[in-house]
């Protein structure tokens, strides 16, 4: 009788709603069945993934086309397999930014507002940063790029005042400016004493120097040497720090033994990613 009963409730439920309603449930119920494998977590977004997204093939074809003669692996932060987030697009390095400023901006004082500047912004961490805290001044810059809050040369900042910002984000641009020592003295001017900033660069291991020369304009010697055609120099890992510690920053370096081995495997980062923060 109590199945009788059942049956009879399931083809009320079915005949109340039309075969596209039926689909569109069986559909969400179906992804909430995926999502309960995921194994990932994406903490720009903070959604389940199961899969991160492998980087775009145009970068793997135009090196292979090139000469380009590094592995993937000789990349200190890039996951070539699980770059990008399905969901929000942000990409690893976003991602370990993400869980740096999660934290630190939490526990940041602040005697009015915590100035930030964010050189050529992600748009997904963007995001991130203005939902983190009410008291956060957020600007963007870009010399090129619309839709920024200030049209600007790095390595020509007077637009800003000496001391003026509490943290800065600078995330793969030094590759592309000639002159990136001087681009670093103007961070380090605008930067408020024991402010810091996060500083990234494409960082292969196997190279014992950076590898640079403003003059090479042909697109695949650009590419071949570079990584891109619209970079001018490759960075080693000593050299860059070797660079960033000149105008004065120390340099502090967070990788799987702060944020933990597991904790970056779940937000699809790899194990030998360093994320590199200035201090003044």
């Amino acid at each position: 009788m109590v199945a009788i009963q059942r049956e009879h409730l399931f083809l009320k439920v079915v005949k109340r709603h039309t075969p596209e309603v039926i689909k569109k449930r069986i559909r969400a119920l179906l992804y909430r069945l995926r999502m309960l494998r995921a194994k990932h977590i994406c903490p720009v977004c903070n959604s389940r993934v199961i899969a991160f997204q492998e980087l775009p093939g145009y970068y793997l074809e135009n090196l292979q086309k090139y000469g380009w003669p590094y592995k993937g692996e000789e990349a200190e932060t890039c996951n070539l397999q699980g770059y990008s987030c399905p969901f929000c697009q942000a990409s690893d390095r976003d991602r370990i930014y993400a869980l740096y400023l999660r934290n630190y901006l939490s526990r940041l004082r602040s005697d009015g507002s915590i100035k930030i500047l964010d050189f050529a912004p992600s748009a997904p961490l963007s995001r991130f940063i203005r939902a983190l805290r009410q008291d956060i001044s957020y600007r963007t810059a870009d010399l090129f790029a619309e839709g920024v809050d200030d049209k600007v040369d790095i390595t020509d900042l007077r637009l800003y005042e000496d001391n003026q910002f509490d943290f800065f984000i600078c995330s793969h641009v030094l590759e592309h400016v000639p002159d990136d020592k001087k681009a670093l003295c103007e961070l380090y001017r605008i930067l408020k004493p024991s402010g810091r900033g996060i500083l990234m660069v494409p960082i292969i291991l196997s190279l014992k120097e950076i590898d640079e020369d403003p003059t090479v304009i042909d697109e695949g010697e650009r590419w071949r040497r570079f990584g891109q055609d619209d970079h001018v120099r490759l960075y080693s890992r000593d050299g860059f720090i070797e660079r960033m510690r000149e105008p004065g920053f120390v340099v502090h370096e967070y990788g799987k033994g702060v944020f933990g081995k597991d904790v970056l495997t779940r937000s699809g980062i790899t194990d030998q990613s360093v994320l590199y923060v200035v201090e003044k």
